[in-house]
């Protein structure tokens, strides 16, 4: 989905790709998703490190942050992966993000 892949850094999109698979694969329905029981906890060894660079580069090049652009904020988050992958899937229960430095 395009307008999904403006917020998702690659890893993140391979997260999406495995949730929708273990969803499948657990044989899980909208109902067991969106019940307030079922949550998301989800570990990544951080963000995307691309899009830091990528940032970086801009701010460099331009001397200012002003052409970074309002994607990369959501794609540089720790939480971005967990996040997403509750809205996009409609989990309303605790959603955790752990990040290792």
């Amino acid at each position: 989905d395009r307008r999904a892949m403006r917020f998702l850094s690659q890893g993140a999109a391979w997260n999406h790709v495995a949730m929708d698979q273990a969803i499948a694969d657990a044989g899980l329905g909208e109902n067991d998703i969106t019940n307030e029981r079922t949550g998301i906890v989800m570990g990544s060894g951080g963000p995307s490190t691309r899009t830091i660079v990528e940032a970086a580069e801009t701010t460099i090049k331009n001397n200012s942050p002003k052409r970074i652009g309002p994607f990369a904020v959501p794609k540089a988050m720790s939480s971005t992966a967990s996040a997403t992958l509750a809205t996009w899937f409609k989990i309303h229960g605790v959603n955790y993000s752990i990040s290792s430095a």
